[in-house]
C-alpha cells in the first residue's frame, strides 16, 4: 500500500504525537533519537544501495503528517519512487533526507559531535520527513552517517533495528528481509471491530487505577500545562557492580531486573511523600504479539501500575509483587491515547481533557532500556559515580526515572521538580536504589521499612563522598 493519501495513527504515533506536541517552544528538538552508524571499510555504492533498500522496505522513513479538523493528526506515506524530500536524491543517489559531505574527518570526536549537532536541530511535527542524515565521506570513501529521526516515526528499538538491518544489507544486497507491520496496517488493525474489546479492557484498567491511586499521591505531584516549564534538577548514578546485582537479584526472586529497580524507586518515593504507595508509569514497546515483533515504527506508550508500599511486609514480597503488577499493565498498554483523556477528564467531570492532561495522565514514569546484556568483568572494582545535569529537561513530568545498561553499566537517571523531590533526597533515592538491590540480595526477608536503616558504604554501588548538587 503506497499513497500520499491521509490514514489514521496507530495507538503508538498518537502516543507520541501528544507528548511532542506538549513540549514548549526552544525543546522540540527532545523528540528527536540520534544515532552513529560507522561506514569505514564499506563500499560506497553498497552503502547507499543499503540505504535505499532501507527506504523501500520501512514505511516510516517515508512518512509525513498533517493536522485536520479538531487537531486530529494524520499520516501520509510518499511512494518509494516520490521526487520529493521523502524520496531518493538523484545527484547523490542516497534518501533525499540524507545529505552528503566530502571532507576530512578532524579527529575522533568528529562524528559524535556532528551527530549531537543534528540532533540539535527540531525536526517539524508536520510535513515530511520526520528525519534527517549526514553522510561523511573523505575522497569519496563513506566514513560515518549521522542520523536524527523524531520519535514520531521510530522509537529506540528501531532505531537500533533499522542499523542491524543496514549491516545485513550491506553484506548482502538481496537479503529478504521481513518489513514487518507497517504503521497503517496497525492503525486498520487498532480501528477495526476486532480491537474495541483491547480498547475496553483498557479503559476498565485506567478507571481502577485513576479510582484506586494511593491517598495523596496523585496530588503530591503537580504537572505543568502544556508548553509551560519549569526548572528541573536531574543526576546520574553510573555502577558497574549494580549491574551484577541486580541481575542476581532478579534470578534469585524469579523477576526482571527492571522489576527489582522500579520496586525500590516506588518504595524510595512514597517513602520520600509519606503516601502508601505510588503509581508510576511504565514504558512499553508494545512488541509482544508475534506480528508485532518485527515492526519498525513507534509503538511506544507508557502504562501506569500502582505499586502498594507495605512498610510491613519484606523486601522479597515488594519485589514479587512490584513484578506482577507491571506485567499484569503491559496487557494494556496498547491504547487510544484521546479516548483515556476524554475518560479521566468526564471521571473528574469535565467537559473536555484540560490543559495540560498528557502530563496529568503520566505524573511518574519509569523506562528500562538494555543496549546489551553484558555483565560486568568481577575483577572491575570502579567506582560508582554521580553525575548532576547541567540543564535537564525543563518541562514534562515532575519525575522521572530513565535506566540504561550498557557494557555493564548501569545508569540510574532521575530528574525530578525540586520542589517535591530536592537535591539532597534526590541524591538519596539514587543511593536507596543501589544499597536497596544488595538488601535484596543479602536479607530479602527483611522488612520494606528497613530500607532507610544505616547501609555500609560500598564506594563500588554509590559515591563515598558525593557532590550535594548542580553546580
Amino acid at each position: 500500500m503506497h499513497s500520499t493519501e491521509p490514514s489514521p495513527l496507530s495507538h503508538g504515533q498518537l502516543y507520541s504525537w501528544r507528548e511532542v506536541e506538549s513540549y514548549p517552544p526552544g525543546w522540540q528538538a527532545e523528540a528527536n533519537l540520534s544515532s552513529t552508524w560507522d561506514l569505514r571499510g564499506l563500499a560506497p555504492d553498497r552503502a547507499a544501495a543499503a540505504l535505499r533498500r532501507l527506504v523501500a522496505l520501512h514505511e516510516p522513513l517515508r512518512t509525513g503528517y498533517s493536522v485536520g479538523p479538531g487537531g486530529v493528526p494524520a499520516q501520509f506515506v510518499h511512494p518509494v519512487n516520490d521526487e520529493g524530500p521523502c524520496g531518493i536524491a538523484a545527484p547523490t543517489g542516497l534518501p533525499a533526507a540524507i545529505g552528503h559531505a566530502d571532507r576530512r574527518i578532524t579527529d575522533f570526536g568528529d562524528p559524535i559531535r556532528t551527530t549531537e549537532a543534528l540532533a540539535a536541530r527540531p525536526i517539524p511535527m508536520s510535513g515530511g520527513p520526520c528525519w534527517t542524515g549526514e553522510y561523511v565521506t573523505t575522497d569519496g570513501a563513506p566514513m560515518f552517517l549521522s542520523l536524527s529521526f523524531s520519535h514520531l516515526i521510530l522509537d529506540v528499538w528501531s532505531v537500533i533495528e533499522l542499523e542491524r538491518r543496514f549491516r545485513i544489507l550491506c553484506a548482502d544486497p538481496e537479503a529478504d528481509l521481513d518489513p514487518g507491520v507497517s504503521q497503517r496496517d496497525l492503525a486498520a488493525t487498532q480501528q477495526a471491530e476486532t480491537w474495541r474489546t483491547r480498547q475496553a479492557s483498557a479503559e476498565k484498567y485506567w478507571r481502577g487505577l485513576l479510582d484506586g491511586a494511593p491517598a495523596g499521591f496523585l496530588p503530591a505531584l503537580p504537572t505543568l500545562t502544556a508548553g509551560q516549564t519549569k526548572p528541573r534538577i536531574q543526576a546520574t548514578l553510573h555502577s558497574h557492580r549494580l549491574t551484577a546485582l541486580a541481575a542476581e537479584a532478579a534470578r534469585r526472586h524469579a523477576v526482571t531486573v527492571p522489576a527489582v529497580l522500579l520496586a525500590l524507586v516506588a518504595a524510595a518515593l512514597a517513602e520520600h511523600l509519606g503516601t502508601g504507595g505510588a503509581v508510576i508509569a511504565l514504558m512499553s514497546n508494545n512488541r509482544f504479539a508475534p506480528e508485532h515483533r518485527t515492526a519498525v515504527g513507534t509503538l511506544n506508550q507508557l502504562i501506569p501500575v500502582s505499586l502498594p508500599a507495605d512498610r510491613a511486609g519484606t523486601l522479597a514480597e515488594h519485589v514479587k509483587r512490584t513484578h506482577w503488577a507491571g506485567a499484569r499493565a503491559y496487557r494494556y498498554a496498547a491504547y487510544d491515547v484521546d479516548r483515556i483523556a476524554a475518560l479521566a477528564a468526564g471521571d473528574a467531570g469535565a467537559a473536555a481533557p484540560p490543559d495540560g492532561w498528557f502530563n496529568r495522565l503520566f505524573p511518574a514514569w519509569f523506562n528500562y532500556l538494555p543496549f546489551d546484556d553484558r555483565l560486568p568483568d568481577p575483577a572491575d572494582t570502579a567506582p560508582a559515580e554521580l553525575v548532576w545535569t547541567a540543564r535537564p529537561r525543563e518541562y514534562g513530568q515532575p519525575f522521572d526515572v530513565r535506566v540504561t545498561a550498557q557494557d555493564g553499566r548501569t545508569s540510574v537517571q532521575l530528574r525530578t521538580d525540586p520542589d517535591v523531590v530536592d537535591a539532597p533526597t534526590l541524591a538519596g533515592i539514587l543511593r536507596t536504589v543501589a544499597f536497596g538491590v544488595r538488601r535484596v540480595l543479602s536479607a530479602p526477608e527483611s522488612g520494606l521499612k528497613d530500607l532507610w536503616s544505616t547501609a555500609e558504604p560500598d564506594a563500588e554501588l554509590f559515591p563515598v563522598d558525593p557532590a550535594p548538587g548542580p553546580r
